[in-house]
């Protein structure tokens, strides 16, 4: 009796407990968890994915499907192919993904940092405001000074992190699969 005969498999149990962490994990980044279990299915998808075969796997509309892999394109997480003679859209993982990711992660980085930096231009002179004021306001300068400070460290330290990945990427990819 093979392991297929009673029940699910191994693997097929570590996959629907991933795909419901990146369901999560795409959730709390401010998207719908239909989108993670999505980027979960083509990650793990050796061919690409008809919109079709995406909602019977994860039992939800094509159009539910549709609307959400649009959101996994716009930020470079998949693509579509050209139309086969099926006529239907197919979507895999692009070859860049992770650079896509470096750059989602870079931009939104940013513009926290772009926040920071404006909050810290429209804080008023501690020398206008009342006294009561004043040791607050102090400290409010002082925290999001050393925010500031942060910000710009980790932008020093990801200076150079997409060249690297990439020249490790391709090595990875060299190698044959049993070395990896």
């Amino acid at each position: 009796m093979g392991e297929n005969d009673v029940g699910e498999s191994e693997f097929e149990r570590f996959r629907s407990e991933w795909t419901e962490r990146m369901a999560l994990l795409f959730e709390e980044s401010g998207t719908s968890p239909l989108v993670g279990r999505i980027y979960a299915l083509l990650m793990s998808s050796p061919e690409p994915v008809s919109l079709q075969l995406m909602s019977e796997k994860l039992g939800v509309t094509k159009a539910a499907v549709s609307i959400q892999v649009r959101t996994l394109e716009r930020y470079g997480h998949c693509m579509k192919l050209p139309r086969g003679k099926d006529r239907k859209d197919y979507y895999c993982i692009p070859e860049d993904h992770l650079q896509a990711s470096m750059r989602m992660v870079t931009t939104r980085l940013h513009s926290e940092m772009n926040y920071i930096e404006e909050t810290l231009r429209k804080m008023p002179d501690p020398d206008r405001q009342a006294p009561n004021e004043q040791k607050s306001l102090q400290v409010l300068r002082q925290r999001y000074s050393e925010l500031l400070a942060f910000y710009r460290v980790v932008f020093r330290r990801l200076e150079g992190v997409e060249e690297e990945m990439e020249r490790l990427i391709a090595d990875l990819r060299a190698q044959p699969e049993q070395d990896r």
